[in-house]
């Protein structure tokens, strides 16, 4: 690491690499959202709240960046369709439930310590359930090559162009253009799309800036909470309860991956009790502000990695971007407006990135084959 977890950097250098977390962890923060059929800005703001809140139990010690989760798609949707729908009180139901049951396993783990997950969990199974994860994020990259909703060559060939100037920066990139490899990559890829969309290949849609207003409120999901009918717990407890316990692992897998990365063990300092009941506050307060569960992003592991900058103040500042481009008009539309295949080509390398680090937690684990 360049920058371990309590170093302060410049003030140039801090803004930049918090950018990099941002536009890494955009894509699929916004994604999801759009995949469940509720607004994108309060999820951005859910997030970010979710990561400041998971920092604090974490006791900023835990450099890692949370947001909307792809693993409970189906349970949002499914809680949204209950009774009067849109239900987006029974997703904030379903995220008390699934944050009761992180602060369980997190206190439990907080008095017996890390041995028994340790042994339920060991790097056998962790390294696997790592690269798995890795291998499944990249089954959504072909989806990223489009334009306009369409699959096409100019999309796939800017993904391509996006992930090999990332490569290039982040080989043979001097100073500390080499540790932003994604956000260089990003402008430079977003500029040449600018010159061809002018010249009459629709890329960038600008109309997104149209009737922008510099401070826009989000619909915050709370505003739409209605009745609680009692009869719906057993179904909503169906949708959350069983994921509850596969993103544990996916959870104590990000964390491993992050301390492989990091040179530090995080499952103890600051503890995994300590992150996974960080991890379940932030996924109640997602969705009460923007109905969609948080969790830990493997994209800012494979951030971290790259620019080997895993300071704590990065991410905070990180998730203070994030929140106030809920509100800041002009430049949520321009997060908005990159198309989807420049990310494509960041997703590649960073979901190439997971599956390397449970293959490296497998081999480093000198496991007896």
């Amino acid at each position: 690491m360049l920058y371990n977890i309590n170093d302060k950097l410049p003030a140039k250098r801090l803004v930049v690499a918090a950018l990099q977390q941002v536009i890494a962890c955009f894509v699929a923060t916004i994604l999801i959202p759009q995949i469940c059929g509720v607004p994108i800005a309060p999820a951005m703001l859910g997030a970010a709240l979710g990561t400041l809140l998971y920092q604090l139990f974490a006791k900023g010690q835990s450099p890692m960046f949370i947001s909307s989760s792809g693993a409970f798609v189906a349970a949002v949707m499914g809680a949204l369709a209950l009774g009067a729908a849109p239900n987006y009180l029974a997703v904030f139901i379903g995220g008390i439930i699934v944050c009761l049951v992180y602060f369980a396993v997190g206190l439990a783990i907080n008095k017996c310590g890390t041995a028994w997950i340790n042994k339920l969990l060991p790097p056998v199974v962790i390294g696997p359930i790592v690269a798995v994860i890795g291998l499944n994020l990249a089954t959504f990259i072909p989806t990223y090559f489009q334009i306009n909703g369409q699959y096409s060559l100019i999309g796939f060939g800017l993904g391509m162009l996006t992930l090999l100037i990332t490569a290039l920066i982040s080989h043979y990139g001097k100073g500390f253009i080499k540790n932003l490899p994604f956000l260089v990559a990003i402008l430079i890829v977003y500029a040449f799309a600018a010159i061809l969309t002018v010249c009459g290949i629709k890329i960038i849609d600008f109309s997104v800036f149209n009737g922008i207003k510099l401070f826009q409120l989000p619909d915050f999901a709370f505003t739409h909470f209605g009745t609680w009918d009692w009869t719906l717990l057993p179904q909503v407890l169906l949708l959350f309860l069983p994921l509850s316990l596969v993103t544990l692992c996916e959870h104590t897998s990000d964390h491993k991956a992050l301390s492989a990365v990091i040179g530090t063990d995080l499952t103890q300092k600051p503890g995994l009790g300590y992150t996974l009941m960080g991890d379940g506050a932030a996924t109640a307060l997602g969705c009460l502000f923007g109905a969609m569960p948080n969790t830990s992003y493997g994209e800012s592991v494979g951030t971290t990695g790259f620019s080997k900058i895993c300071s704590k103040y990065v991410i905070t500042l990180a998730a203070v971007i994030m929140g106030i481009a809920a509100f800041i008009g002009p430049l949520q539309a321009f997060l908005i407006s990159i198309p989807s295949a420049i990310f494509g080509g960041c997703a590649a390398v960073l979901y190439g990135y997971i599956t390397l680090s449970g293959i490296r937690t497998i081999k480093d684990s000198n496991i007896d084959s």
